[in-house]
C-alpha cells in the first residue's frame, strides 16, 4: 500500500457527522450520530437556554416520558420500569450501591466483563466485605455449554448477584443470556444484565428475560448523542431503589410525584439536579431516524439495520480471515453485529498497531489482545455507513504492518 487512496464508504455516511478523513471502522465503541439527531439535540438545547425554569419544571417530565415509551418498544420492556443515566457503567454503579452487602457476599462476573464496571463491582465489595468472584470464560473452542458452566460453575449459596454481558465488549461474543437469567433464577440468584451493546445491535426482549437489572447505551447502536443509557428495574425491586444522587423532591417524595404524575422511581431518575437531559430527549429522534433508513436487500427500519450490520460483520470477519489465513473464533450463533479475527503475528503490540493504522492509513479501528495472549486480534463493529471495501483495505494495511515486522 504505497498510495493512500480511502475506500468508498456506504452512501449512508452522508447522513452522519463522521470525518470524511477518516476510514472509522470502529462503530462499537462510541457508536456515531446522525447530523439530523444532532439537529434535534441543539433544538432543546435552545429550548432550555430559552426559558430555562419552564423547561425544568414543566417540559422536560412529559418529554422524558415519550423517549421512554420510543426505547421501550425497541428494547421489549415496559415504559414505567425504564430511567434515564448517563452510560451503562453509571447503571451498573448504582445497581450496586441499591445492594444491601454483607460480609462473606459473593458477586460474580466474567473474564470478559468491562473493566470499568469490574472496577465498581471491586470498589463496592471492598467496602462491604464482600468478594468478587471472576467466572474465566472459554476462549479457544468457545461454545454457549462451555460458557453457561464457566458462569454456574461460580455460583455458590452465597451469590448475591451476577453481572452478564449480552455482548462482550472486547471479544464480541453474544453470551447465551436467556439461558443465564433462567439457570441463576433457579437457584434463587439474581442477574444484573449488562447490555452496553443492546439497543440497536441485537433484539432484546428486557421483560421476557427477566433479568432483575438491565441496562444498555443508547449512543452505540441507536446512534444516539454521547451521554445518554437507560437502566430498567425490574417492577418487584424498584421499591426503595433510588439514584446515587438525590434531589429536592428526596424529602417529600410525595408531593413530588403528585406534580409530575409520575411513580417515585421515574420521579427520582428523571431529575436528579440540574443536568444536560437532551442526550436522553433526544433518544425519540435517534429511534426515528433509524426507523426510516431504508436499506437495500434487508427492509426498512431497526430490525432491518441490525439484519445489515450483523450480515456485514459476518462478511468483513469471513474476508479478514481469508486475507490472514486464519479462521473465524467464535461460532455465527454467538455473534451480533460485532466480530473478532486473529492477526498472524504473535506478540504485536495492540497499541502500537491501531496508532500505526490511523497514523499512516487514517484507519480508526479497535485492535485489542486475545484473551490468551498468543494473537493481536481486530474487532470489526460495522454500521450502515461501512461498506465491505473499507474492510479490505484495514486487511491490506493490516498485512502491511506485519510484513513490516512492527
Amino acid at each position: 500500500m504505497t498510495d493512500l487512496i480511502l475506500p468508498t464508504p456506504s452512501p449512508m455516511i452522508e447522513h452522519f457527522a463522521l470525518d470524511p478523513e477518516v476510514v472509522y471502522l470502529n462503530h462499537g465503541s462510541f457508536g456515531a450520530c446522525p447530523k439530523i439527531v444532532l439537529e434535534a439535540q441543539r433544538g432543546y438545547r435552545d429550548r432550555v437556554e430559552a426559558d430555562a425554569m419552564r423547561f425544568y419544571i414543566h417540559d422536560l417530565w412529559g418529554l422524558i416520558d415519550r423517549s421512554r415509551e420510543a426505547l421501550g418498544s425497541v428494547v421489549g420492556a415496559q415504559a414505567k420500569d425504564i430511567v434515564f443515566v448517563n452510560n451503562a457503567t453509571g447503571a451498573v454503579a448504582t445497581v450496586l450501591d441499591n445492594l444491601a452487602l454483607e460480609p462473606g457476599d459473593e458477586l460474580v462476573v466474567t473474564s470478559r466483563a468491562y473493566q470499568a464496571c469490574r472496577n465498581n463491582f471491586e470498589r463496592v465489595a471492598d467496602r462491604a466485605g464482600a468478594k468478587v468472584i471472576v467466572a474465566d470464560l472459554p476462549w479457544e473452542g468457545i461454545d454457549e455449554d462451555s460458557t453457561a458452566d464457566a458462569i454456574m460453575g461460580k455460583v455458590t449459596s452465597r451469590t448475591k448477584l451476577v453481572m452478564v454481558s449480552l455482548i462482550t465488549s472486547a471479544t464480541a461474543i453474544r453470551l447465551p443470556i436467556e439461558r443465564l437469567i433462567q439457570e441463576l433464577a433457579a437457584r434463587g440468584i439474581e442477574t444484573l444484565l449488562d447490555a452496553a451493546h443492546g439497543p440497536g445491535c441485537v433484539a432484546m426482549e428486557v421483560d421476557q428475560w427477566g433479568a432483575a437489572y438491565t441496562t444498555g447505551n443508547a449512543h452505540k447502536w441507536l446512534c444516539n448523542p454521547k451521554g445518554c443509557a437507560f437502566l430498567h428495574v425490574r417492577a418487584d425491586l424498584q421499591v426503595g431503589f433510588r439514584p446515587l444522587v438525590l434531589s429536592n423532591d428526596a424529602h417529600d417524595l410525595a408531593s413530588g410525584c403528585e406534580r409530575t404524575g409520575r411513580s417515585v422511581f421515574n420521579h427520582e431518575f428523571d431529575y436528579a439536579g440540574t443536568d444536560d437531559r437532551t442526550a436522553a430527549l433526544t433518544v425519540v429522534d435517534s429511534i426515528a431516524f433509524l426507523e426510516s433508513l431504508e436499506l437495500a436487500g434487508f427492509g426498512t427500519g431497526i430490525n432491518a439495520m441490525m439484519a445489515h450490520n450483523r450480515a456485514l460483520c459476518i462478511e468483513a470477519r469471513d474476508l479478514l480471515c481469508s486475507m490472514f489465513g486464519t479462521t473465524p473464533i467464535v461460532p455465527d450463533s454467538m455473534l451480533g453485529p460485532l466480530a473478532t479475527i486473529n492477526i498472524p503475528a504473535p506478540g504485536m503490540d495492540p497499541k502500537a498497531l491501531r496508532a500505526r493504522l490511523f497514523d499512516r492509513y487514517r484507519i480508526e479501528a479497535m485492535i485489542v489482545p486475545s484473551p490468551t495472549g498468543k494473537y493481536p486480534m481486530v474487532r470489526v463493529s460495522p454500521q450502515v455507513y461501512n461498506a465491505i471495501e473499507q474492510y479490505r483495505y484495514l486487511g491490506e494495511a493490516i498485512l502491511d504492518a506485519v510484513a513490516a515486522g512492527m
